[in-house]
């Protein structure tokens, strides 16, 4: 196919898929008299909106609303919420976020269902929901009390729960776990100077529960230009006699800026996975590249009939081509 300007056109598909990976990490939660909640877990943001995931969880563990949360996070005299890394780091800040919310709504819970003067008295067996700063009955949702009223009542200022994020070694064992997806990629291919450009990429993800949609499309991009990166411009080239890197500047390492990635598309597609956590989230910083370098060899393939077997993809790759 060519295009207007004689250009060869050429489209390519690429699979996706990354294993949905957990370490360990804790957190702290803390329930106060006023009404306000505290979560704290020593997780890091590198910029991809880790904190404002986080902070979404926290507020629905606690069934509170932002507004009334006080997210710390940071710093390492605050509980070990393990490293930002392997498109694992709101699978398990965000386990340890929710344990330590629902170990702290448990505790309270217990105060009141014990407390003869709470209207959640004797509700043991149907159990309590946390909504709105209140706790109230599973069976009979009229019935419940604030947050404030049973600390007041009880004579603390605060109470505490703390919680872990772990994977599962059970379900680990029987589940393969992973996001998947597709990707599909254009290129176009100047057939005289061999020249490849990426002129449009769509991908389609499916990885888990989505905390925040903005932020994980965020991701889908960064991933898919990366993906471009690798498939056209990125290649270390190394000293054989001294091991040193001899183009470690920008000067000469290439990376793609936003004239070589005119057009992204990232669909989220609606996934429930019960089995990898009990939120079902999975990493998404990684899944966008494993496709779409990939897609572009197979468009370059599909526009030039030359099949390239390795990264990154060169002019005189297609103007002199090996044999396959």
């Amino acid at each position: 196919m060519r295009d207007e300007s004689r250009l060869l056109v050429g489209w390519g598909l690429g699979t996706a898929t990354f294993p949905a990976i957990m370490f360990q990490g804790q957190a702290r939660a803390v329930l106060r008299r006023d009404g306000t909640g505290l979560v704290e877990l020593g997780a890091q943001d590198m910029g991809q909106g880790a904190w404002t995931a986080l902070a979404q969880i926290a507020a629905d563990s606690l069934g509170l609303e932002l507004e009334q949360l006080e997210f710390r996070a940071g710093s390492s005299e605050l509980p070990d919420a393990g490293i930002a890394g392997g498109s694992s780091h709101t699978a398990t800040a965000g386990m340890a976020i929710h344990s330590a919310g629902a170990d702290v709504i448990a505790k309270l819970a217990e105060l009141a269902m014990g407390d003869e003067r709470s209207p959640l008295f004797g509700a043991n067996n149907a159990g309590v929901l946390a909504r709105g700063g209140r706790l109230i009955r599973r069976d009979d949702e009229s019935r419940g009390e604030s947050y404030p009223d049973i600390l007041a009542r009880v004579g603390l200022k605060e109470i505490e729960g703390r919680g872990s994020g772990a994977r599962d070694p059970a379900a680990q064992n029987a589940y393969a776990m992973h996001a998947h997806g597709a990707v599909f990629a254009e290129v176009k291919v100047d057939p005289e100077l061999g020249q490849i450009r990426a002129t449009r990429l769509v991908g389609a993800f499916a990885a888990g529960t989505i905390i925040n949609p903005r932020l994980v499309r965020s991701q889908y991009y960064g991933g898919m230009i990366w993906g471009v990166s690798f498939a056209l411009h990125e290649r270390a080239v190394m000293d054989r006699r001294s091991g040193r890197t001899l183009n470690a500047d920008l000067s000469e390492y290439h990376v793609p800026v936003n004239a070589d990635v005119p057009s992204l598309e990232a669909l989220l597609i609606d996934e429930h996975d019960p089995q990898v956590n009990a939120l079902g989230i999975k990493g998404v910083g990684e899944i966008g590249i494993t496709g779409t370098a990939g897609a572009v060899a197979n468009a370059v393939w599909h526009a030039t009939g030359i099949r390239v077997r390795r990264f990154p993809i060169r002019i005189d790759d297609l103007v002199t081509p090996a044999s396959d």
